[in-house]
């Protein structure tokens, strides 16, 4: 839901010479009064050794209700009322609240004129009080407080404390006074209540996870997450198929359904031991059903007597002064060891091993009587690309018998049964079983997914999606349906659709979201739930049941975006000179004005994933937007989800196709809406797109700044030195390596064309980065500072691929917005404020 805001004044602006000085706040809310008595004093101090004093009360946190709340306007001089403290003994706090809203980085002084006794708090800092000394004269402010907004919403405090006696009134009025090149606050949102997507709504608040459907699909086990850096709690919601609520808990995090029975499994640990506890829905009763559980993973056999506990076996260790490595995996934690997996059988206690080998290997699948089941073993054979193997078994553990189904398969990425047939579904690249699901006459890209059935008896197999664009993801089995139920990346989608067993038939399954985030299903009923979210909403949970149309459950994004407003995304698709239609979207600015000139920000991926239609995001549009920029994102060739063509150009390209991509659309769309500022774009992406923004300021002069977060400045040394860099490799440089065809690992490397560079660029890395090495960052700062270019390094200590940490997290975006002002809105002051110059700086 986007609400529309009428443009009103928030206040009297106050002038002086024609010159915008002082912006007056007349909006607000106000509390209930809190009475304030001395306490029983047992002793003279406290542990501090300090008295009491009333006056401290000021001070105290109070956790404001919003019911309690009255929304006030001043008078017509900017007067807020303030009542008088009754007679007697007790003081009296009065509290008002005032909505501060900043789309961009601003700073001033907030000024309080009055003759009581007040304390300012921004949010739950305190920034000022004057309770010891109130003011004499209305002619010098009470308070005069630095304030600054980093392109966000504030709520600013004022407390009003009435004390026994007072003979002047504790009345007020308000003022923020921007410094000079600042803009002020704006006026409409500030008055209104409402505010935009910023940094501070993407990490707080409700998120949904998933949704997990009992074998009926009578219940649904709803888990969602409500966020605030370093209190953010996690909860479970029971609802009944109406989706009605039977209760919410904190107490159901990792519980799962049994097979058959709506029933609800969760372990414990009880002492020394585990244990799996039975869990009634209906009544939350709970019993033991597994008193001393061996192992600490486990799955649940459809006979739902049996368990399968994974254990994990150790390998050969590492000298701790000098390793011999095995592997090029060597270097990932806990490759050595294996996964062994033993049958727990709970009416006998029986503990016995499934599987014995070197190998790892894991159950697939399992059929329906619980009596056979599909074994996967893995295999690393690096002398033939893409190295990984699959073998595939049936296993019947009651006779022993084992049956191969297939050897030494390359990219094979899941298997199951398909009930009631002698069949297989399996899940695998284009390449897969001899290139059957091909249509390039050439090496498809391994992470596209098609789907193959494969029949046992005969070892026939046959490619169901050969011609499916999409890229399939999760399978589900749905058995009233008859039908495998999956969701695919449908380019920038994610859509859910329906392969009928009977038919081999794909349909799509309608639903009123671009993007389905996560699927729940009914093993035995008919019943889908799902989680999705578009480019205009938050997200929403939905059931389907059966055939009929969805059914809206809960309305999240009604709630998230109550008081927040961006303008909808519009699409914009870009043809390439060959023809090529390149996806892509885009945000503008709230108060968007199309006879101005805006700057604008590109954000990209380019590897082989794509970017989804989802309005919350990390690197988030409509947040970019709210700054005052255009905000544009585009899917360029090589992601899968657009067919396999498309995906296709990922392979030994590195940027080439990419990039043309990217600067072809945003030449095309710069040229097509006037209000870009062509000499104010930025560009911005993370891993491989943190690789793209470094490569394309090789290729053009287009951007006036960019940021590559975890970027890889050499393909040479990511090859080497990312625990994947070689796995993902052998598709983004298929069957190319460095003694083969240098020209890839060096003309398209980053580092090795960096005098190309001129862009002033912002290199962002964690620096526990396993995936891309800190030292990819680092080596492209150290060619550009020898070379004499902008360029800047922030590294986030401790991080991996992603900074997740929240306080880190919190500086990381705004550095990368503090970027952007800088270079693309000439307001250098917010990256000085968060980047102080230091002796070094010249």
């Amino acid at each position: 839901m986007i609400r529309s805001i009428t443009t009103c004044a928030l206040g009297l602006l106050l002038l002086t010479g024609g010159q915008l000085e002082a912006q007056q706040l007349t909006h607000g809310k106000r509390y209930s009064e809190i009475s304030l008595r001395r306490p029983m004093l047992i002793d003279s101090v406290n542990v501090q050794n300090r008295p009491f004093d009333l006056l401290s009360q000021i001070k105290q946190p109070y956790a404001l209700k919003e019911h309690n709340a009255q929304p006030i306007a001043a008078s017509a001089g900017g007067i807020f009322s303030v009542p008088r403290a009754p007679k007697g003994d007790a003081a009296t706090l009065s509290i008002y609240s005032f909505n501060l809203v900043s789309p961009g980085y601003t700073r001033g002084k907030i000024k309080l004129h009055g003759r009581g006794r007040y304390a300012l708090y921004l949010g739950e800092r305190l920034l000022g009080s004057n309770e010891q000394r109130p003011a004499t004269s209305d002619s010098e402010p009470a308070l005069s407080l630095p304030l600054s907004l980093e392109a966000t919403h504030g709520t600013l405090q004022v407390r009003v404390l009435g004390m026994p006696g007072d003979s002047v009134s504790g009345d007020f009025r308000l003022a923020y006074e921007p410094e000079a090149k600042f803009a002020p606050l704006d006026s409409a949102a500030s008055t209104a209540g409402t505010r935009y997507i910023d940094w501070n709504y993407i990490t707080h608040g409700k998120q949904l996870y998933s949704a997990a459907v009992s074998p009926s699909g009578r219940y649904v086990l709803v888990t969602y997450s409500d966020r605030a850096p370093k209190k953010g709690a996690t909860y479970q919601e029971l609802r009944d198929a109406s989706g009605k609520i039977i209760r919410t808990t904190q107490h159901l995090s990792g519980a799962q359904w049994m097979p058959k029975q709506d029933m609800l499994v969760l372990q414990r640990y009880n002492g020394l031991s585990q244990q799996l506890l039975k869990i009634n829905p209906a009544t939350g009763e709970s019993s033991v059903w597994v008193d001393q559980l061996p192992g600490t993973s486990y799955a649940i056999g459809p006979d739902e007597q049996t368990l399968y506990i994974y254990q994990q076996d150790k390998g050969p260790e590492k000298h701790p002064m000098a390793i011999r490595r095995l592997s090029p995996n060597d270097r990932m934690p806990g490759w050595r060891h294996r996964t062994s997996i033993y049958r727990y059988d709970i009416r006998t206690g029986a503990y016995t091993p499934l599987l014995y080998g070197l190998h790892s290997a894991s159950i697939q699948g399992i059929t329906e009587d619980g009596k056979q089941l599909l074994i996967s073993e893995h295999k690393t054979k690096w002398t033939e690309t893409p190295y990984n193997q699959t073998t595939l078994y049936r296993y019947t553990p009651e006779t022993g018998r084992i049956d191969t189904i297939f050897r030494d398969q390359f990219n094979i990425a899941g298997t199951s049964f398909i009930p009631g047939t002698d069949d297989l579904l399996i899940e695998g690249s284009p390449d897969a079983f001899g290139g059957i699901a091909n249509t390039l006459g050439r090496t498809a890209n391994g992470y596209e997914h098609e789907l193959f059935r494969l029949h046992i008896p005969t070892g026939k197999v046959t490619a169901l999606t050969r011609d499916f664009d999409p890229n399939v993801e999760a399978v589900h089995y749905v058995g009233k349906l008859h039908a495998f139920v999956f969701t695919a990346e449908n380019g920038s989608r994610k859509s859910l659709y329906k392969l009928d067993v009977r038919s081999n038939k794909i349909s799509q399954i309608p639903t009123s979201e671009e993007v389905v985030r996560s699927l729940g299903v009914a093993r035995f009923g008919s019943d889908l739930w799902y989680i999705g979210q578009s480019l205009n909403n938050a997200s929403r949970l939905y059931r389907i049941a059966g055939a009929s149309k969805e059914q809206l459950v809960w309305d999240l994004s009604a709630e998230k975006l109550r008081d927040v407003r961006f303008t909808a995304a519009k699409d914009f698709v870009y043809t390439t000179p060959d023809g090529v239609k390149i996806d892509g979207w885009y945000y503008l600015p709230p108060n968007f004005d199309p006879k101005k000139k805006y700057p604008m920000i590109v954000y990209y991926y380019g590897g082989t994933v794509p970017l989804t239609r989802q309005l919350e995001t990390t690197y988030n549009l409509a947040m970019f937007a709210a700054q005052g920029y255009i905000a544009y994102s585009l899917n360029p060739r090589g992601c899968t989800g657009y067919g396999q063509a498309f995906a296709a150009d990922h392979l030994n390209a590195w940027g080439t196709k990419t990039a043309d991509d990217i600067i072809g659309a945003v030449k095309t769309f710069a040229a097509e809406h006037p209000y870009v500022d062509i000499k104010k774009i930025g560009c911005c992406g993370a891993s491989y797109g943190g690789f793209m923004t470094q490569y394309l300021q090789t290729k053009t002069d287009l951007f006036a700044a960019a940021i590559s977060h975890a970027g890889i400045s050499s393909i040479s040394s990511y090859w080497a030195g990312g625990y994947w860099g070689v796995g993902y490799s052998s598709v983004a440089s298929a069957s190319s390596y460095p003694w083969n065809n240098p020209e890839l690992y060096t003309k398209h490397s980053p580092l090795f064309n960096a005098d190309k560079i001129h862009t002033p660029l912002l290199l962002l890395h964690g620096t526990s980065d396993v995936n891309v090495p800190p030292s990819e960052s680092t080596a492209l700062y150290n060619a550009l500072k020898i070379l004499g270019r902008p360029v800047e390094l922030v590294e986030f200590t401790g991080e991996d691929h992603h900074i997740l940490e929240p306080e880190r997290q919190d500086i990381w975006i705004r550095t990368i917005c503090a970027w952007f002002a800088k270079y693309l809105q000439d307001k250098p002051e917010w990256w000085d404020m968060l980047y102080p110059r230091t002796p070094y700086d010249k």
